[in-house]
């Protein structure tokens, strides 16, 4: 199955949120180097995380990269739920069946 971008982001901000080496984070998000050179620079710009130079780069979550992963995991929950339900697709669903809107009662 194919992640989509806000989905490898998210996995690269979760990776680093400690501090993690480049090849620390292509083995813990299942990257290739081709997708880290993709993804990388575009974290970087949104300021989403810093970086170290050393014997090999060093990648942190920023403040900014938590707030990401915040609302990311905030709207994971409230379009699937805990438990991936689908919980506000399905209720939209149900809404649209109606003859009235839910507010009319």
């Amino acid at each position: 199955m194919e992640r989509k971008e806000f989905d490898v982001v998210a996995d690269i901000l979760r990776a680093a949120a400690l501090g993690s080496k480049e090849s620390e984070i292509i083995a813990g998000c299942d990257l290739d180097r081709k997708s880290i050179e993709k993804y990388m620079p575009a974290i970087m710009l949104l300021k989403l995380v810093s970086v170290k130079k050393e014997t090999e780069n060093v990648y942190q979550t920023t403040k900014k990269g938590i707030e990401f992963l915040r609302f990311y995991h905030g709207l994971r929950w409230l379009l699937w739920g805990k438990d991936f339900d689908y919980s506000l697709i399905n209720s939209l669903s149900k809404l649209k069946q109606e003859n009235k809107p839910y507010y009319v009662r």
